[in-house]
This record gives C-alpha cells, sequence and structure tokens, in this order.
C-alpha cells in the first residue's frame, strides 16, 4: 500500500493557495469581462485556475485510487473510475454527482480560449462556490485516515 501522506500533503498545499488566491479573488468585488484587461487580475485568475485544477487533478487521479485500494483492498486498476466514486460515495466521502461536476468545471478551464472573457469569469465564480465540497471530500478522507492510524498507533 502506498503511503497517502504525501498525495494528502500537496492537496493540503493547494488547498492552502486557494484559499488565498479566494480572498485576493474576493477583495476584487464582482469580477467583470472588463477585469480580464487588467494584467493583475488575469494573473490571479490564472493562478487560481491552475490550482483549482491541480486540486482536482490530484485528489482524482492520485488520491481516490489509492484511497479506494485503501477501504477495498482490491487493486484499483481493476475498477473504472466510476466504480471508484461509487465506492466512496457508498462509504460516505463524496458525492459521485457533485465530483462530476468538478470535473465538468475542470474540464471546462483546461478548454476555455482566452477570448472567452465572460465564460472564464463564470467558471472562476462557480469554481469558488464549488470550493468547499472540493475541500469537504479531501477533509473527510484526511480525518478518516488519521482516526484510522490513531486506531492502529493505540493497538500496538
Amino acid at each position: 500500500m502506498k503511503d497517502l501522506n504525501p498525495i494528502l500533503e500537496e492537496i493540503g498545499k493547494h488547498d492552502q493557495l486557494l484559499k488565498y488566491e479566494v480572498s485576493k479573488i474576493q477583495e476584487l468585488g464582482k469580477l467583470t469581462p472588463e477585469d480580464l484587461e487588467n494584467p493583475d487580475v488575469i494573473i490571479l485568475l490564472d493562478a487560481f485556475i491552475f490550482r483549482f485544477i491541480k486540486m482536482q487533478s490530484t485528489i482524482g487521479e492520485k488520491l481516490f485510487p489509492l484511497f479506494y485500494e485503501y477501504l477495498t483492498g482490491k487493486n484499483y486498476t481493476e475498477a473504472s473510475f466510476i466504480d471508484i466514486l461509487n465506492t466512496l460515495e457508498k462509504y460516505g466521502f463524496l458525492s459521485a454527482q457533485q465530483w462530476q461536476e468538478l470535473r465538468k468545471l475542470r474540464n471546462q478551464f483546461v478548454h476555455l480560449y482566452p477570448w472567452e472573457l465572460n465564460e472564464k469569469v463564470e467558471a472562476v465564480e462557480t469554481a469558488i462556490e464549488k470550493l468547499p465540497v472540493m475541500e469537504d471530500i479531501y477533509l473527510k478522507i484526511k480525518r478518516f485516515l488519521k482516526n484510522e492510524n490513531n486506531k492502529t498507533d493505540s493497538a500496538t
């Protein structure tokens, strides 16, 4: 079993930086397409988008498969991603539908063109709204693993 702690630490760093970036974005007030003419705003939003994509990808591509193995004892390569999501949903760690919405949002960021200013503003606003969902999933898994480690430590 691969150690999940480095993955959790990576996600935690993304989470901290996202919170900082969100606070800076919120200081700007209601975003408009005109804000995207300001290089400082562009850099801030690009940093937020990059970090959102990284956190979503790290959770989905690294944490979920290995956590699935931890929970089930089964090799994640023998399960489809939807099976992994359904298993994590069954254990109460996430809503598979909410995760698919986060994935869709991530893909929307990847496929945005520079001239799609309205879409970029809307996607950033949606990501800020949905960020607590992603953070909650991460924290539930982290707490579960911490509790499991504490059980193991106290048993020895």
